[in-house]
Protein backbone atom coordinates (compact mmCIF):
# COMPACT_ATOMS: atom_id res chain seq x y z
CA UNK A 1 0.00 0.00 0.00
CA UNK A 2 1.07 3.27 -0.68
CA UNK A 3 1.51 5.47 2.20
CA UNK A 4 0.63 8.97 0.41
CA UNK A 5 2.06 11.30 3.17
CA UNK A 6 5.96 10.03 3.51
CA UNK A 7 5.70 10.06 -0.10
CA UNK A 8 4.87 13.96 -0.53
CA UNK A 9 7.35 14.65 2.00
CA UNK A 10 10.48 12.48 -0.05
CA UNK A 11 8.95 14.04 -3.43
CA UNK A 12 8.98 17.35 -1.94
CA UNK A 13 11.25 17.43 1.01
CA UNK A 14 10.73 20.58 2.47
CA UNK A 15 7.98 23.41 3.49
CA UNK A 16 8.79 25.93 1.46
CA UNK A 17 9.56 26.12 -2.46
CA UNK A 18 11.58 29.36 -3.14
CA UNK A 19 11.27 31.65 -6.28
CA UNK A 20 13.93 30.75 -8.69
CA UNK A 21 17.51 32.24 -8.35
CA UNK A 22 16.63 34.96 -11.07
CA UNK A 23 13.41 35.80 -10.11
CA UNK A 24 11.42 35.19 -12.96
CA UNK A 25 8.84 33.04 -10.45
CA UNK A 26 5.89 34.31 -10.09
CA UNK A 27 4.90 32.89 -6.68
CA UNK A 28 6.57 30.98 -3.72
CA UNK A 29 5.01 27.80 -2.31
CA UNK A 30 4.52 26.54 1.13
CA UNK A 31 4.09 22.75 1.36
CA UNK A 32 2.43 20.75 3.84
CA UNK A 33 4.79 18.84 5.87
CA UNK A 34 3.54 15.30 6.74
CA UNK A 35 0.43 15.79 7.82
CA UNK A 36 -0.34 19.39 9.78
CA UNK A 37 -2.66 19.04 12.59
CA UNK A 38 -6.12 20.81 13.18
CA UNK A 39 -5.84 22.99 15.90
CA UNK A 40 -3.62 26.06 17.14
CA UNK A 41 -1.51 24.22 18.76
CA UNK A 42 -1.02 21.87 16.09
CA UNK A 43 -0.88 24.20 13.25
CA UNK A 44 2.36 24.31 10.85
CA UNK A 45 4.21 27.90 9.94
CA UNK A 46 4.58 30.55 10.24
CA UNK A 47 3.73 31.60 6.93
CA UNK A 48 4.67 35.11 5.69
CA UNK A 49 2.43 36.31 3.54
CA UNK A 50 2.75 37.53 1.00
CA UNK A 51 5.60 36.76 0.81
CA UNK A 52 4.48 33.26 0.72
CA UNK A 53 1.78 33.13 -2.23
CA UNK A 54 0.53 29.48 -2.56
CA UNK A 55 0.05 26.81 0.06
CA UNK A 56 -0.10 23.20 -0.80
CA UNK A 57 -1.01 20.48 1.07
CA UNK A 58 -3.13 17.00 1.27
CA UNK A 59 -6.03 15.67 2.72
CA UNK A 60 -6.18 12.28 2.91
CA UNK A 61 -9.82 11.55 4.32
CA UNK A 62 -12.74 13.38 4.51
CA UNK A 63 -12.13 13.56 8.39
CA UNK A 64 -8.35 15.32 7.71
CA UNK A 65 -8.46 18.79 8.80
CA UNK A 66 -5.23 21.14 7.89
CA UNK A 67 -4.84 24.44 9.86
CA UNK A 68 -1.68 26.95 8.56
CA UNK A 69 -0.79 29.86 11.09
CA UNK A 70 0.24 32.65 8.95
CA UNK A 71 1.87 36.35 9.54
CA UNK A 72 0.93 39.51 7.28
CA UNK A 73 3.55 41.36 6.42
CA UNK A 74 1.48 44.55 5.96
CA UNK A 75 -1.74 45.81 6.25
CA UNK A 76 -4.17 44.03 3.67
CA UNK A 77 -7.41 42.24 2.60
CA UNK A 78 -6.10 38.57 2.11
CA UNK A 79 -7.93 36.48 0.28
CA UNK A 80 -7.46 32.74 0.50
CA UNK A 81 -8.78 30.12 -2.77
CA UNK A 82 -8.69 26.87 -3.23
CA UNK A 83 -6.83 26.65 -7.11
CA UNK A 84 -8.97 24.96 -10.00
CA UNK A 85 -8.03 21.43 -10.19
CA UNK A 86 -9.33 19.32 -12.73
CA UNK A 87 -9.44 16.33 -10.66
CA UNK A 88 -10.59 18.53 -7.91
CA UNK A 89 -14.28 19.96 -7.03
CA UNK A 90 -13.58 22.83 -5.02
CA UNK A 91 -16.93 23.28 -4.53
CA UNK A 92 -16.53 20.69 -1.32
CA UNK A 93 -13.58 22.52 -0.04
CA UNK A 94 -14.41 24.79 2.73
CA UNK A 95 -11.56 27.38 4.31
CA UNK A 96 -11.66 29.23 7.42
CA UNK A 97 -9.76 32.11 9.31
CA UNK A 98 -8.71 32.42 12.89
CA UNK A 99 -7.48 35.12 15.10
CA UNK A 100 -4.08 33.83 17.28
CA UNK A 101 -6.17 32.72 19.94
CA UNK A 102 -8.60 30.57 17.61
CA UNK A 103 -11.66 32.97 17.71
CA UNK A 104 -13.44 32.52 14.09
CA UNK A 105 -13.16 35.78 11.90
CA UNK A 106 -14.77 34.48 8.48
CA UNK A 107 -15.69 30.94 6.72
CA UNK A 108 -16.06 29.84 2.52
CA UNK A 109 -16.55 27.46 0.54
CA UNK A 110 -13.70 27.53 -2.02
CA UNK A 111 -12.74 30.98 -1.03
CA UNK A 112 -12.17 33.74 2.00
CA UNK A 113 -11.51 36.96 2.67
CA UNK A 114 -10.18 39.19 5.38
CA UNK A 115 -8.84 42.07 6.73
CA UNK A 116 -5.82 41.81 8.42
CA UNK A 117 -2.75 44.24 10.14
CA UNK A 118 0.64 44.53 9.93
CA UNK A 119 2.47 41.79 11.45
CA UNK A 120 -0.63 40.03 12.60
CA UNK A 121 -0.76 36.64 13.49
CA UNK A 122 -3.63 34.48 12.38
CA UNK A 123 -4.85 30.60 11.41
CA UNK A 124 -6.03 29.30 7.94
CA UNK A 125 -7.91 25.85 7.92
CA UNK A 126 -8.83 23.50 5.28
CA UNK A 127 -11.62 20.64 5.58
CA UNK A 128 -13.92 19.05 3.18
CA UNK A 129 -17.17 20.29 4.47
CA UNK A 130 -16.72 19.67 8.32
CA UNK A 131 -17.01 22.73 10.46
CA UNK A 132 -14.99 23.90 13.43
CA UNK A 133 -16.84 23.39 17.10
CA UNK A 134 -16.14 25.66 20.29
CA UNK A 135 -16.08 24.62 23.53
CA UNK A 136 -19.92 24.18 24.53
CA UNK A 137 -19.78 21.72 20.73
CA UNK A 138 -21.39 24.51 18.70
CA UNK A 139 -20.11 25.15 15.21
CA UNK A 140 -18.09 28.21 15.54
CA UNK A 141 -17.63 28.89 12.09
CA UNK A 142 -20.16 27.83 9.42
CA UNK A 143 -18.80 28.68 5.35
CA UNK A 144 -22.66 29.86 4.99
CA UNK A 145 -22.02 32.45 7.72
CA UNK A 146 -22.75 31.78 10.86
CA UNK A 147 -19.76 32.99 13.42
CA UNK A 148 -20.67 31.78 17.38
CA UNK A 149 -18.44 32.87 20.26
CA UNK A 150 -15.57 31.27 20.82
CA UNK A 151 -12.41 29.74 20.27
CA UNK A 152 -11.55 26.78 18.38
CA UNK A 153 -11.94 23.46 20.44
CA UNK A 154 -12.31 20.69 17.67
CA UNK A 155 -13.94 20.02 14.53
CA UNK A 156 -17.12 18.26 13.73
CA UNK A 157 -17.17 14.26 13.74
CA UNK A 158 -17.49 13.10 10.50
CA UNK A 159 -18.83 9.74 11.37
CA UNK A 160 -17.43 6.66 9.23
CA UNK A 161 -15.18 8.02 6.65
CA UNK A 162 -13.83 6.05 3.57
CA UNK A 163 -9.79 7.03 3.02
CA UNK A 164 -9.95 9.82 -0.07
CA UNK A 165 -6.68 11.59 -1.14
CA UNK A 166 -7.24 14.68 -2.02
CA UNK A 167 -4.44 17.34 -3.27
CA UNK A 168 -5.02 21.06 -3.02
CA UNK A 169 -3.44 24.45 -3.75
CA UNK A 170 -4.23 27.66 -2.14
CA UNK A 171 -3.60 30.89 -3.51
CA UNK A 172 -3.17 33.92 -1.76
CA UNK A 173 -3.87 37.42 -2.93
CA UNK A 174 -3.99 40.67 -1.44
CA UNK A 175 -5.94 44.29 -2.08
CA UNK A 176 -3.84 47.13 -0.53
CA UNK A 177 -6.25 50.00 1.16
CA UNK A 178 -6.73 52.68 -1.94
CA UNK A 179 -5.71 55.80 -1.26
CA UNK A 180 -8.78 58.71 -1.61
CA UNK A 181 -8.98 60.15 -5.16
CA UNK A 182 -9.00 64.13 -4.02
CA UNK A 183 -11.94 65.37 -5.06
CA UNK A 184 -12.49 67.91 -7.82
CA UNK A 185 -14.65 71.31 -6.83
CA UNK A 186 -14.37 74.16 -9.31
CA UNK A 187 -11.31 72.37 -11.47
CA UNK A 188 -9.78 72.72 -8.32
CA UNK A 189 -8.33 69.30 -6.47
CA UNK A 190 -8.68 69.21 -3.11
CA UNK A 191 -7.73 66.73 -0.79
CA UNK A 192 -10.82 64.83 0.49
CA UNK A 193 -12.11 66.43 3.84
CA UNK A 194 -10.78 69.81 2.92
CA UNK A 195 -13.07 72.83 2.68
CA UNK A 196 -12.16 76.13 0.57
CA UNK A 197 -13.12 79.27 2.37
Amino acid sequence: MINFKSLLTTLMGGKTLPRTLDNTAAESTFIEDVDTGHLISSAQGPIAVPTIDTIEGSLFSPADIDLYQLESECQAFFKFSVAENLLLSVSSLSLFLFDEMGKGLAAGIGEVGFNFSENETFYLGISDGLNPLNSAGEVLLSPEGEVNTGTLTGWQDPGLVIPIFTHYKIAIEIETQAVPEPLEIGGQGLAEGTVNI
